[in-house]
């Protein structure tokens, strides 16, 4: 089976709890989606994934590691892989 792989970000999906679908295409969690989606606007003043600096508008994906916050543990396990934002 073929990794999925976040349409916003790039972000390989290994946490299949949060991702999302959405017109054919598979995302790494909301953040991303509503990122893609361009729902937010611009000048939310929200925090930003230390790895793909999607705004974080779904805090219950949110991921914590020492002073940096990941939009959702696949972005967040990324950055512990060594891989690097595409």
């Amino acid at each position: 089976m073929a990794r999925a792989i976040c349409a916003h970000c790039g972000t390989a999906i290994t946490h299949h709890e949060t991702m999302q679908e959405s017109a054919g295409k598979t995302y790494c969690c909301r953040n991303c989606l509503v990122m893609a989606s361009d729902a937010m606007g611009e000048g939310t003043g929200r925090p930003l994934c230390a790895h793909c600096e999607s705004a974080i508008v779904d805090e219950t994906t949110a991921v914590h590691r020492g002073s940096q916050t990941f939009c959702c543990p696949n972005c967040a396990d990324a950055v512990s892989a060594g891989a690097m934002h595409p």
